[in-house]
């Protein structure tokens, strides 16, 4: 299989030999430019990315990891499925599932199949790589980048609405809700 330019980046500001941790993003939605490639570059990482589970699996074949940050849900798959191959390979790799569909019972299954640690989307860019990297998280300027449950409530809510193409009554099942609390929640708060 031939590289395409986002399996593998790294930056020029750091020579090889000192990118010796390599992160998987196992991810549709981050992109090369993405804010997240870019944060880790600069920490002198080498990034793979992956927006299928099969292209995810094929960065563990080619290449050692050290951290990996998965998705749950891909079209090809699913991540708790990854995560496992990702804690069989790497036993050592710290593995940090972010995603939208974070709840208790998908928390519960990533980490007993080897993950580090759960997030939901949408997350701060730094929060973010300091729980990947295992940094000290008490600091003031980590503690003020979580988001507020309420506002992981609301982005989930309308994550959603937009999937079930803003009808109502499906998002209400989805949600399990009732339609007329959705439709309440959705006039108090502007959600699109």
């Amino acid at each position: 299989m031939t590289m395409t330019s986002a399996d593998l980046i790294h930056s020029s500001r750091h020579p090889a030999t000192a990118r010796q941790n390599a992160v998987l993003i196992a991810d549709a939605e981050v992109g090369t430019a993405s804010p997240l490639v870019e944060s880790l570059i600069g920490k002198g990482l080498h990034v793979c990315l992956a927006d299928t589970a099969d292209a995810a699996r094929r960065h563990l074949r080619e290449r050692t990891i050290s951290f990996a940050i998965v998705e749950l849900v891909f079209d090809d798959g699913d991540g708790i499925g990854l995560v496992e191959a990702i804690a069989t390979r790497y036993p050592r790799c710290r593995t940090l599932v972010h995603s939208r569909f974070c709840n208790l019972s998908n928390a519960v299954k990533a980490i007993k199949s080897g993950g580090s640690d759960v997030l939901p989307k949408p997350t701060d860019v730094e929060f973010l790589i300091g729980v990947l990297l295992n940094k000290d998280l008490r600091q003031p300027t980590f503690r003020s980048s979580f988001p507020a449950p309420g506002n992981v409530r609301q982005e989930h809510i309308r994550d959603v609405y937009r999937s079930c193409g803003a009808n109502v009554a499906r998002a209400a099942r989805q949600l399990s809700m009732h339609r007329r609390t959705l439709q309440r929640l959705l006039k108090r708060t502007p959600l699109l």
